[in-house]
């Protein structure tokens, strides 16, 4: 985690990519400085089921709000405010028919 994302850089460096998943896992945790998220699934076939996550100590994860399900290729955001952590990652908690999900992150 050597960057930190949110309102200590600018504008444009407030945005990541989690990374890329095509089976159950976790993407990397990004340290944040912000209560504003914007995650944002770019879904290739399948369906898949993603939770988008916080910590406070990057150990324990909770929920943002609840997962959300993707059935059909596409790109959906998905916006969390007020929240208040200091990790963030995304977990796909199932994937169906080989689904491929990137997921990208911007904070405020």
């Amino acid at each position: 985690m050597p960057e930190i994302y949110g309102s200590w850089a600018s504008r444009r460096e407030n945005i990541t990519v989690l990374g890329t998943l095509t089976d159950v896992g976790s993407t990397a945790a990004v340290e944040v400085s912000g209560n504003s998220f914007v995650f944002v699934h770019n879904t290739t076939g399948g369906n898949v089921t993603i939770d988008d996550e916080g910590s406070l100590d990057g150990v324990s994860w909770f929920s943002l709000d609840e997962a959300k399900t993707h059935s059909q290729s596409g790109v959906d955001a998905h916006f969390y405010s007020p929240r208040i952590v200091r990790y963030v990652r995304s977990t796909v908690t199932a994937n169906q028919n080989g689904a491929s999900v990137t997921i990208t992150m911007a904070c405020d």
